[in-house]
């Protein structure tokens, strides 16, 4: 009975383990959702347009260059801040609101 017990216990402290460390995301993988999936070094987690106040929303890994244009179609972050384009917005880490620029009063 002792023995099951801490097989039981051994079990346990492994799962959380395992669970507790996020694992990184492939290109082209799901990232972000409950599990927090991570995207390799280069790359950031891309989430659906407009879904700001989402909890655990799940995204894609899609690469970033190392340096962004100037310019380019303007996008607003749901943390209210205009990026100069999509590079900008996922380099910062934030999901997009929406397409253009945030206007007066706009948080996501």
């Amino acid at each position: 009975m002792r023995m099951k017990a801490i097989l039981y216990l051994a079990l346990c402290l492994s799962l959380t383990v395992a669970l507790v460390q996020p694992v990184p995301a492939q290109t082209g993988a799901t990232c972000g959702g409950i599990g927090a999936l991570k995207c390799p070094e280069g790359q950031a987690c891309q989430y659906p347009s407009g879904q700001c106040n989402q909890p655990d929303l799940a995204g894609t890994c899609v690469t970033v260059q190392e340096t962004c244009p100037k310019q380019g179609p303007k996008v607003c972050g749901c943390n209210g801040t205009t990026y100069d384009n999509e590079c900008e917005l996922l380099k910062a880490g934030t999901r997009q609101a929406k397409k253009g620029a945030c206007g007066n009063g706009h948080k996501g």
